[in-house]
C-alpha cells in the first residue's frame, strides 16, 4: 500500500489523535477519501445483524435528507470485523445515520425484468376474466392471499422476478382482480382496486415486480416497511445488484401518483380487451358493467395512488430510528437499548411523541374489511335496538345513580353511545368492591378526559387493536395509553364494542364507503357528568405508556470516534 496520500495519512493523525493508538493495517487505501464505518449493537455488546443503515444529509436528526449511502449491517457474532465501512463518495461534510432493523433471512435475486408483450400479456388476461368457467381457486386468490407471508411476497415480487414466471404472477392477480369488478361487482372496495393498480404499475419497466410486492406489503400493514428493506437490500449485500431498498420505497412514493395516468391506459387497454370477448349479438349487461367499472377507475386509481404513498412514508418516518451526526473518517456505535421496545414507559404524563406528527387520519384504517350486506343489515339494527336498550336499562331498579342521571340528562348523546356496542351492554357497579384498573388508548391531550375505556392494555399490534375496537384512524392517533384506577367514577357500562361504519359521513371527514371495522373486543363506558371534567379524574390516572408499535425503537444513544482500517469490512 505504498504511495498513500495526505488524506489517508490527516485521517490516520485524526485517530491517533483521538484514540491515543496507533492504526495501520487492512486495506488502507480503501480507506483515503470519504468514508465513516458503522456498527449498530445491543447493550450487552451483541451486534445486530439484520439491520438497513441510510447515510444522509444532515436534516436535523430525523430521516429525510438527501439518501448518500444506504447498506445492510452485515457483523455476525463471529466476524473479524466490527463495523460496516460506507463510502461517501464527493461528500466531504458531516452525514446523518440513521437504521431499519427487522430479522429475515436471506434471500437470493434476480434482477426483474419488464413483461416484454404488454397488449398480448393484457389480451390473455382478458380471456381468463371473461371466461368465468374455468375459475379454480388458486387463480382467484391471486398474490393478495391473506395467507403469505412477507418472505412469499417479496419471494414472488423479488426473488423470483424472471420474465415467465413474472407475467404469470402479474396476470393471476390482474384476473383474480378483474374477476372481482366485472363479475362480482365489488367496486366499492378498494382493495380490489390496489390489486388491479399494484400490477398495472409492475408493467412500468423501472418499476416492475418490486413495485407490485411493495405495494402489497404496505397496504396490509405499513409496518412491514422494515422487512421489505432487510429483503430488498440483503439481495444487493448478497449479490451486488443496485437496488437500494430505502430509496427505491421512499421513490415509490412519488412514482404511483406520477403513473395514475399510465395505469389508467393499461387498465383501458384491458376492459377493451375484455368488451373484445362478448359477443356483438349478446351481453348488453355486461358491456354497462363494463363502461361503468371504466368510470370508477378514474376515480379510484388517484384515490389508491394516494393512499399509497401516504402508507409508502408513513412506514418509513415511523419504523426509522432517529439520526445520529457523523464526520467523515469517525466510526459510529448506535447502541439499542433493549431486544425488543425501549422507553415504552410508564411516564407521569402524556409524552409529546404519542401524538404521533404526520400520522395520517385521512387514510384507510389498517384492519378494515368491506361491508356485507349482512353487516349493514346488523349495524342497522343496531341503531334501532339501542332506543329499546336504553328504556330496558332505566327501568332496571339496580341501575346506578351516575349512569341513570347520564341517560335522563341527555337521552339522544345517551342512545348514541349505547349505538358503539355490538349488543347490550350491562352495568357494573365499582363501589361494591375494591379498586380496579382500566386502561384508554389516547392520541393527543385532548382525549385524556374521554369516556371508552378497557379491563386490558391495548394488544402489541395496532392492527389487532383497530380492528378489535374498531377505531378508526380520524378518531385515534392510538400513540399511547393511560392506566388509571377506579372508583371513582362510581360506575360505568360494559360489553362488546360494535362494528364500525368507515363510510359514514356524518363521522368521518373522509369517508371510506363500503368498508368497516369489525369490533367485538369489550369496552366500557363512564358518564361525563361535570363536563368538561374528564370522565374519570385526573387524581385516578397512574401513568402513561406508549402503545408498543409507536414505541420509540431507535437506539438509546450513539457513540462516535475516529475510525480505524482493520474494524470494518473491507
Amino acid at each position: 500500500m505504498a504511495g498513500r496520500s495526505s488524506e489517508y495519512t490527516s485521517a490516520q493523525d485524526v485517530a491517533a489523535s483521538q484514540s491515543g493508538n496507533a492504526v495501520g493495517g487492512g486495506c488502507a487505501e480503501c480507506h483515503t477519501g470519504n468514508w465513516i464505518h458503522v456498527r449498530y449493537e445491543y447493550t450487552e455488546g451483541d451486534p445486530i445483524t439484520d439491520a438497513v443503515y441510510v447515510v444522509q444529509t444532515p436534516n436535523g436528526g430525523e430521516p429525510g435528507g438527501t439518501v448518500i449511502a444506504e447498506g445492510v449491517i452485515s457483523i455476525g457474532p463471529d466476524a473479524e470485523h466490527e463495523y460496516v465501512h460506507v463510502d461517501l463518495g464527493d461528500h466531504a461534510g458531516e452525514v446523518e445515520v440513521f437504521v431499519f432493523d427487522d430479522p429475515t433471512e436471506p434471500v437470493p435475486f434476480e434482477e426483474p425484468q419488464p413483461v416484454e408483450d404488454q397488449r398480448n400479456w393484457l389480451q390473455r388476461a382478458a380471456d381468463s376474466v371473461m371466461n368465468g368457467a374455468e375459475w379454480t381457486w388458486d387463480v382467484a386468490q391471486g398474490d393478495f392471499n391473506e395467507d403469505m407471508s412477507t418472505g412469499q411476497i417479496i419471494t414472488n415480487a423479488v426473488v423470483t422476478a424472471v420474465p415467465i414466471v413474472d407475467q404469470v404472477a402479474d396476470a393471476r392477480d390482474l384476473v383474480a382482480n378483474g374477476k372481482a369488478l366485472i363479475w362480482d361487482r365489488r367496486y366499492a372496495e378498494i382493495g380490489v382496486w390496489v390489486g388491479v393498480f399494484a400490477c398495472l404499475i409492475g408493467l412500468v419497466p423501472s418499476l416492475g415486480s418490486l413495485a407490485k410486492g411493495v405495494i402489497k406489503l404496505v397496504w396490509r400493514n405499513a409496518g412491514e416497511v422494515g422487512k421489505i428493506l432487510i429483503y430488498i437490500n440483503k439481495a444487493l449485500h448478497r449479490t451486488g445488484m443496485r437496488v437500494n431498498g430505502y430509496r427505491f420505497v421512499k421513490k415509490l412514493a412519488d412514482d404511483v401518483i406520477a403513473q395514475v395516468g399510465f395505469v389508467t391506459r393499461k387498465f383501458n387497454e384491458f376492459l377493451d380487451a375484455c368488451l373484445q370477448r362478448i359477443p356483438r349479438w349478446t351481453g348488453d349487461g355486461l358491456r354497462e358493467t363494463i363502461e361503468h367499472v371504466r368510470g370508477m377507475a378514474t376515480q379510484m386509481f388517484p384515490r389508491v395512488a394516494q393512499e399509497i404513498r401516504e402508507r409508502l412514508l408513513r412506514g418509513l418516518a415511523d419504523f426509522a430510528s432517529r439520526a445520529w451526526r457523523v464526520m467523515p473518517g469517525q466510526g459510529i456505535v448506535i447502541r439499542r437499548a433493549t431486544r425488543a421496545v425501549i422507553d415504552a414507559g410508564p411516564f407521569t404524563s402524556f409524552q409529546r411523541r404519542m401524538a404521533r406528527d404526520g400520522f395520517d387520519e385521512d387514510a384507510l384504517t389498517n384492519g378494515a374489511r368491506s361491508i356485507s350486506p349482512q353487516d349493514k343489515l346488523r349495524m342497522q339494527q343496531i341503531r334501532i335496538d339501542a332506543m329499546r336498550w336504553k328504556d330496558e336499562l332505566l327501568n332496571d331498579p339496580n341501575f346506578p345513580d351516575s349512569l341513570r342521571q347520564a341517560a335522563q340528562h341527555d337521552p339522544a348523546r345517551f342512545v348514541n353511545e349505547l349505538a358503539t356496542f355490538g349488543s347490550k351492554p350491562s352495568f357494573v357497579d365499582f363501589t361494591q368492591g375494591g379498586t380496579e384498573r382500566m386502561y384508554r388508548v389516547v392520541g393527543d391531550e385532548s382525549q385524556i378526559g374521554g369516556s371508552f375505556w378497557s379491563r386490558s392494555p391495548p394488544p402489541s399490534d395496532e392492527m389487532a387493536w383497530r380492528t378489535r375496537d374498531a377505531v378508526s384512524n380520524d378518531w385515534n392517533r392510538g400513540g399511547g395509553y393511560m392506566v388509571a384506577d377506579v372508583p371513582p367514577p362510581p360506575a360505568a357500562l360494559v360489553g362488546e364494542i360494535g362494528p364500525q361504519d368507515l363510510g359514514d359521513a356524518t363521522k368521518h371527514r373522509v369517508p371510506h364507503d363500503g368498508q368497516m371495522l369489525e369490533g367485538g373486543g369489550e369496552q366500557l363506558w363512564f358518564p361525563r357528568t361535570a363536563y368538561p371534567e374528564p370522565a374519570i379524574p385526573s387524581s385516578q390516572v397512574k401513568e402513561y405508556h406508549y402503545t408498543d408499535w409507536n414505541a420509540p425503537t431507535q437506539a438509546s444513544r450513539a457513540t462516535v470516534r475516529a475510525g480505524r482500517i482493520g474494524d470494518c469490512d473491507l
